[in-house]
């Protein structure tokens, strides 16, 4: 089967991945003419390391994931301009940003805070260049994120597209359509087995043992063969870099194992009351990312731990307790964190860091749960499962509209943005003002 048979309709899918150049940036920018086209850094939690870069930022050396302590002199001496990492406003330019993918096709499927596959089932070979460059042109109008488009017959050629969107950028204009054989193999030939979209470092490696170095040669295996020795996994990528559609976006199982939230503080931390208050956060969070995923838990573990980097007296302490029944209830991981918090603690030290883990995680399903003749509270189990629903589609309504009193408590320990913008779209205070 030729690419132009798979893209002009004997076969049923048509992939585009789309996602925004240098999201980050290009945010800041957007609300502050002044940082286009010059050298921007965005930083990570707490200010920590270099986590986007404008391209002229780039061009004068700065690395991404550099640590901001060990740059900063460099910046400030090659006048490159800082933003700390403004959540509120990328969360919101993102969701922008699929409501207006949303009016090219009714299939699209976010893959990151900047990225999004899109269905193009239907459109004729000769139309789909133009159709790209109309998707990247209204993105620009309406909301004024630069984007760049891959299109192809299978959402893994569709990646690799987009990816050559961004390295041949000015030829293309930004965007790339693999509608013929000659195409596909040329791009497949200079990208390396590593930069395949689902294979792995250890995978990578073991290809290489095997003479496989690119993605041409991969797709040069039989799939059938590959499956037998390897896996189905690596037999679907095989048949995607061919031009069959066999993997969607959707159909990733991307279920964790384990769940984890922590973040650095942006200051030491002393006080007992104040890790507390940050560690019930971390609790609420990782509730959310277990029931959105599906799963209950059957752990809950607990982390604090001191700065290495610091000349200070140091302590690293964790701990983990199983729950009597497994649960999705954020105020029985509280309960249990916080008990352990308190054999964790001790005074005399400043520390950075301190999160829960969520493990040993299970189905979490309807009106079926593990009972327990000495935890009474297994029997309201039900009761608290649908109170948790309620209470994280009020928090996605209104952005944390909803936390356990003991969140609330102390707000030293949230994080640091000292080069933080303001937060143009979701806060009434922050709003710019024009005066006439």
């Amino acid at each position: 089967m030729t690419m132009s048979e798979v893209i002009t309709g004997k076969h049923e899918q048509v992939w585009a991945l789309v996602d925004a150049k240098s999201f980050y940036c290009s945010c800041e920018q957007l609300f502050d003419p002044t940082l286009v086209n010059k050298p921007l850094v965005v930083l990570s939690n707490n200010d920590g390391c270099c986590v986007a870069l404008s391209e002229q930022a780039k061009a004068l050396g700065i690395q991404r994931g550099a640590p901001w302590f060990k740059v900063e002199r460099d910046v400030r001496m090659k006048g490159i301009q800082v933003r700390s990492s403004n959540y509120n406003l990328y969360a919101d330019m993102s969701r922008r940003f699929i409501e207006e993918l949303s009016k090219f096709s009714p299939c699209v499927e976010q893959y990151s805070i900047d990225e999004a596959f899109v269905r193009l089932d239907g459109f004729k070979l000769e139309q789909l260049q133009d159709y790209g460059h109309e998707i990247k042109d209204t993105i620009y109008k309406n909301i004024g994120l630069p984007v760049r488009v891959g299109i192809g017959a299978t959402a893994t050629l569709a990646k690799l597209g987009n990816h050559a969107a961004k390295v041949y950028e000015r030829k293309v204009n930004g965007v790339i359509q693999i509608d013929s054989d000659y195409k596909r193999d040329w791009l497949l030939a200079r990208t390396d087995i590593q930069n395949i979209w689902g294979i792995g470092a250890k995978t990578a490696t073991k290809l290489r043992t095997l003479g496989i170095d690119n993605a041409l040669q991969l797709s040069q295996k039989s799939a059938p063969e590959m499956r037998r020795v390897w896996n189905v996994v690596l037999a679907r990528t095989i048949m995607e870099l061919q031009g069959v559609a066999c993997i969607a976006p959707g159909d990733i199982d991307e279920t964790r194992k384990q769940i984890l939230s922590s973040r650095s503080f942006g200051q030491g931390i002393t006080e007992f009351e104040e890790l507390k208050s940050a560690l019930a956060f971390h609790c609420q969070r990782a509730g959310e990312k277990l029931r959105k995923q599906g799963s209950q838990a059957n752990i809950v573990g607990v982390f604090l731990r001191t700065n290495r980097y610091k000349q200070l007296p140091q302590r690293n302490r964790s701990s983990a307790v199983a729950l009597m029944c497994p649960s999705q209830d954020n105020y029985k991981f509280i309960e249990s964190a916080l008990l352990q918090l308190k054999q964790l603690y001790k005074e005399g030290y400043e520390y950075q860091k301190v999160g829960v883990i969520l493990d040993e995680l299970t189905p979490a399903e309807n009106n079926s749960f593990q009972l327990d003749m000495f935890d009474t509270s297994a029997y309201d189990e039900a009761k608290r499962r649908d109170l948790m629903v309620i209470t994280d589609m009020m928090n996605a309504k209104f952005k944390n509209g909803i936390k356990p009193a003991s969140v609330i408590a102390t707000s030293n320990w949230h994080m640091k943005q000292a080069h933080r913008s303001n937060r143009w779209t979701t806060r009434l205070d922050e709003l710019p003002i024009a005066k006439c």
